[in-house]
């Protein structure tokens, strides 16, 4: 067909240009001045200014899920699973202090009295059992959180590459 066309003598570029334009092929006819402009247009390089601009019909929206982005979902997350780490670490390191503690002390050390903060003259194994229960609920409250985190990001439809 495109044979045909051109043994007519008829140019499609013309009718392309006014095409991509937005006119219609039908009411179109063939224009050399802007099928030239439409060419050289295309031939010289883009603007710097061009290059840095947007194109208007574009919608470059932030995807976001339960009035979130992908970010804040993250850092939530990341920041309870973060204090978890380093709560752990803490018990861990109050428990083996402890241990250590335990074979050397005699178990006639008198303690104060439950529910006070500890002395600096209260035994080292009084105060790592403090910091031992301490751990331990702070641990609680992160995993309830943490859980908690989880439920509202499902509710939102949170993906889970957004979660970690």
């Amino acid at each position: 067909m495109l044979g045909g066309v051109r043994r007519l003598g008829i140019s499609l570029a013309p009718l392309l240009a006014a095409v991509l334009a937005g006119g219609s092929a039908a009411g179109a006819e063939p224009d050399q001045a802007g099928a030239a402009s439409a060419a050289s247009a295309e031939e010289q390089p883009a603007g710097l200014d061009r290059l840095l601009t947007l194109p208007d019909d574009k919608s470059y929206g932030v995807d976001r899920r339960g009035g979130l982005s992908r970010g804040e979902w993250r850092a939530r997350f990341v920041e309870v699973q973060d204090a978890l780490v380093v709560e752990r670490k803490g018990l861990a390191e109050a428990e083996g202090r402890l241990d250590e503690v335990a074979g050397s002390s005699s178990n006639w050390q008198m303690a104060p009295v439950p529910g006070m903060q500890p002395s600096p003259d209260a035994p080292l194994d009084y105060q790592l059992r403090v910091s031992i229960r301490r751990h331990k609920s702070e641990i609680e409250r992160l995993e309830r959180k943490l859980k908690e985190l989880e439920i509202e990001a499902n509710l939102a439809g949170v993906p889970a590459e957004w979660r970690s």
